[in-house]
């Protein structure tokens, strides 16, 4: 995840993820055969149809969900992606709380992705900030990275400090659970498409 703080960043920050989203859905091969030799039998692109066990096809969706803390922290989701390897989930936090506030407290699984089905992917904090923690006044945007690819499922709920309490006002490490309504996102993509 990348995180960006507020301030004279916060437009370069929106011109990072925006540029970050354009043309995601294959990776870049980094080693080319020289010419005239023939290709190699494996290559990073996915296969044909591989995409098609990605929600929505790997493409990056535009989310509008707010959730406000009672202790002032304002988590705003703007975007998911499934990607081969792993899913990106666009936020935007604002840290209206008189202390430092930690979203991966313990940095030990308490922060994931759950689908239907009960399956669980992970956080993948960043190095330089593992219990992303955001000072009093402060906001930061930017991406939180998740270990595996988004199946295709109707619903998922985002959840950041499992254990923590979602309604103490006094908390420094404040819970959330988002619901994420996969299957009205994907149709509502869909019809924009069209």
């Amino acid at each position: 995840m990348s995180l960006v703080r507020s301030g004279a960043g916060v437009s370069i920050a929106v011109a990072v993820l925006v540029l970050a989203g354009c043309g995601r859905e294959e990776p870049v091969v980094a080693d080319q055969a020289p010419a005239g030799s023939e290709p190699a039998a494996t290559t990073a692109a996915p296969a044909p149809g591989q995409s098609g066990s990605l929600w929505r096809g790997g493409q990056a969706v535009p989310l509008d969900i707010q959730v406000a803390h009672p202790n002032g922290v304002v988590l705003q989701v703007t975007s998911l992606q499934s990607r081969e390897v792993d899913t990106v989930v666009g936020v935007r936090i604002l840290n209206g709380a008189d202390n430092e506030i930690q979203l991966n407290r313990f940095n030990n699984r308490q922060g994931y992705i759950v689908v239907e089905s009960g399956e669980r992917i992970y956080i993948s904090p960043p190095a330089g900030n593992t219990r992303l923690a955001i000072q009093p006044g402060q906001s930061m945007e930017g991406e939180l990275v998740f270990l595996g690819r988004l199946p295709q499922s109707s619903s998922a709920v985002l959840v950041l400090n499992e254990n923590s309490q979602t309604d103490n006002r006094y908390t420094r490490t404040p819970g959330f659970r988002i619901d994420l309504p996969l299957a009205s996102l994907g149709s509502a993509a869909s019809e924009g498409a069209s």
